[in-house]
């Protein structure tokens, strides 16, 4: 199963290009926004560098099952109200809140440490082996959402993402 999810990497990747080309004229950057709490915890210009595209379908997810992983089936069909590519975030309308958007510019800051290929085979091994959300990268998003919304982040936030998804990483690279 890790070796398809190897083999399967080229697919994806350029379906999260094709994505993103094709919906990049609609993305605005999260500053445009004016949460004024993710301007303190984030930097001026990850803010400025991130987009986000609100859709009223359900955020855009990989054909998984159609790229030859049947397994993942169950989570192309999922209830999403937001997903993150490299540094553009798709929102469903009437789900915009600053809440997610932390939890999505998590993803970013992980994306951005992990490089695509990295990121999206930690992504994959870790709904393999756990679901949706005990997979280490939600897991690791969904906990600091909820410091996010409860006002108790650590004070170099960027530096604990960081270091918490290269934990990550380690944990799943000896796989590939």
């Amino acid at each position: 199963l890790i070796r398809r999810l190897h083999q399967t990497l080229p697919l994806v990747r350029q379906w999260v290009e094709d994505t993103l080309v094709s919906h990049r004229e609609q993305a605005v950057p999260v500053d445009h926004e004016k949460y004024l709490r993710l301007a303190h915890v984030f930097p001026a210009a990850l803010l400025k560098k991130t987009g986000v595209v609100t859709v009223t379908e359900a955020p855009p997810f990989p054909p998984l099952s159609r790229m030859g992983l049947p397994e993942l089936a169950r989570f192309e069909a999922m209830p999403i109200t937001g997903v993150t590519y490299k540094d553009i975030f798709f929102v469903r309308r009437g789900q915009r809140t600053e809440s997610l958007y932390f939890h999505e510019i998590v993803h970013v800051v992980q994306w951005d440490h992990l490089g695509v290929d990295r990121f999206l085979m930690a992504y994959g091994a870790g709904l393999m082996q756990f679901g949706y959300h005990r997979s280490p990268l939600e897991a690791m998003a969904y906990a600091m959402q909820d410091d996010f919304d409860r006002a108790n982040l650590p004070e170099d936030l960027m530096g604990g993402i960081q270091q918490q998804t290269e934990a990550i990483w380690k944990g799943v690279a000896a796989l590939f």
